[in-house]
């Protein structure tokens, strides 16, 4: 049956989310660590490029910062990825990360647009005594899932996580704040960790060394934290947009009189797709 059968509360929310991803660790990160590569091997590669105040370094920092940039948003297929594995779990469909990144493959430019709408929206809404911004943030929480999982364009995506959300935005902002506090405090103990570390073992390095070493260990744990914690983040919006269709559109009696009658009696039925 189904992964989730009934309205949930945020604390058996947040539950499940982590009993999901530690069930399907290495899915998850696994997702995470491709989308996160690049960038991270960029940031590897500046560190090797020479200093300078000449135009041609000017010019490669600005089109290095420009890839980062771009790279950095390959954390929103790694995201789409991620939510169609959430999906696959709940409808009890077995599901790889090659086939996660398969299905997702279609919609990047689509999904590209919305996040850079959603980022300007939010952006412009942060300068206007942030409260707005934070409004807009919480109202569009869900409207990544909503695009991935109901294949909608801008409009359609915006306005249903408008009305998933509607009654419980405090939910997404519960689920960011918890985001927040995982990464700082496992970059945290990773850095601090990492950085003592090399602070004894570095005690013959000469001065001009010790800083290289810190920013190498820094990009480091940034990519590691990233790639662990992450997942928890995307994975506990794609379970509150199941859990807001369960109590408001009774998508689980839909998914099980789906299965009865693509069944034959008695014998275990299929959910249908979560459109």
């Amino acid at each position: 049956m189904p992964m989730l059968l009934r309205p949930l509360t945020l604390g058996e929310l947040l539950d499940r989310a982590f009993q999901l991803y530690r069930s399907r660790f290495g899915i998850f990160v696994g997702i995470a660590a491709i989308a996160y590569l690049p960038a991270f091997v960029l940031q590897s590669f500046t560190l090797w490029m020479p200093r300078g105040v000449s135009p041609l370094a000017g010019v490669s920092a600005g089109i290095g910062f420009l890839l980062l940039f771009l790279l950095r948003y390959l954390a929103l297929i790694a995201a789409a990825a991620t939510i169609m594995v959430v999906s696959a779990t709940y409808l009890e469909q077995p599901i790889t990360v090659r086939q996660a990144y398969r299905r997702v493959s279609g919609m990047l430019l689509r999904l590209f647009f919305i996040m850079i709408v959603m980022g300007i929206s939010i952006g412009i809404g942060m300068l206007l005594l942030i409260v707005p911004g934070i409004i807009l943030a919480l109202m569009w929480g869900l409207a990544i899932p909503v695009a991935v999982l109901e294949d909608t364009g801008l409009n359609d995506s915006f306005s249903r996580s408008r009305y998933l959300t509607e009654g419980h935005r405090l939910r997404v902002l519960a689920i960011y704040l918890l985001y927040f506090v995982l990464l700082y405090a496992l970059f945290l103990a990773l850095g601090g960790s990492l950085g003592a570390f090399l602070a004894i073992k570095g005690g013959h390095a000469t001065p001009m060394a010790m800083p290289s070493l810190f920013v190498v260990a820094t990009i480091v744990v940034s990519f590691l934290v990233e790639c662990l914690v992450t997942p928890v983040l995307t994975i506990s919006l794609a379970l509150m947009y199941y859990d807001e269709r369960v109590r408001k559109e009774a998508f689980d009696i839909q998914l099980m009189m789906s299965a009865l009658s693509e069944s034959p009696a008695g014998a275990p039925g299929s959910a249908a797709a979560p459109a």
